[in-house]
């Protein structure tokens, strides 16, 4: 596990399932986790701009950057912040997302590709860009989440959708597995190395 104990660990973007993940797992293994966030109603420990961090270099063992990137408007502003706030060879996780719905309007700005992401993050040694499901897999998400992007009457049959990408499962993952392709996915999972010296 990356969190190593007695880490110091920056969690950008603050709220929800991902934070409660990091919080829980930095409970177990004495771990102590900063989540900062550009918005104050999010409730993070320190209203900080990823962009323009008011942290001093090299504060931190890693950083996680989780379905965050895609809602910076700067984001290769925000890779150079994540590596200098890094100690060397400290560690990076970030995940974003590729065939995924609008999102957090108007604040939902770009879709990344694993070439894109390799370039953003290319100050980072053994840099690694997984995607986070096959193309078949991706389809049936969309499924499920499509009446929640609609009015009332499509929220209602949610239910119905949600039931259906389940029953479909295994078949994407026989799909997937006939007709291997990365060329769908709903997102990807970064993770790198602070390199010790930074290329221009």
């Amino acid at each position: 596990m990356f969190l190593e104990q007695g880490s110091h660990v920056l969690n950008v973007g603050s709220g929800g399932d991902i934070q409660k993940m990091v919080d829980d797992v930095a409970v177990k293994r004495g771990v102590t986790v900063i989540s900062t966030d550009i918005d104050p109603a999010r409730a993070p420990d320190v209203v900080d701009d990823i962009t323009r961090s008011s942290f001093p270099d090299e504060t931190f063992d890693a950083v996680i950057i989780m379905e965050v990137l895609e809602h910076v408007p700067e984001p290769h502003r925000a890779t150079l912040e994540i590596h200098r706030l890094l100690k060397p060879g400290g560690r990076l996780i970030a995940s974003t997302p590729f065939l995924f719905p609008i999102h957090d309007r108007p604040h939902d700005y770009f879709r990344y590709t694993k070439y894109g992401l390799s370039y953003l993050f290319r100050d980072f040694d053994n840099l690694k860009v997984r995607e986070r499901n096959s193309w078949a897999e991706a389809v049936l998400v969309l499924i499920a989440r499509l009446p929640m992007e609609r009015g009332r009457a499509f929220r209602v049959a949610t239910p119905v959708f949600v039931l259906a990408a389940y029953a479909f499962f295994p078949l994407a993952i026989l799909a997937a597995a006939i007709l291997p392709s990365d060329f769908l996915t709903t997102g990807y999972v970064v993770s790198g190395l602070k390199r010790r010296a930074i290329t221009d």
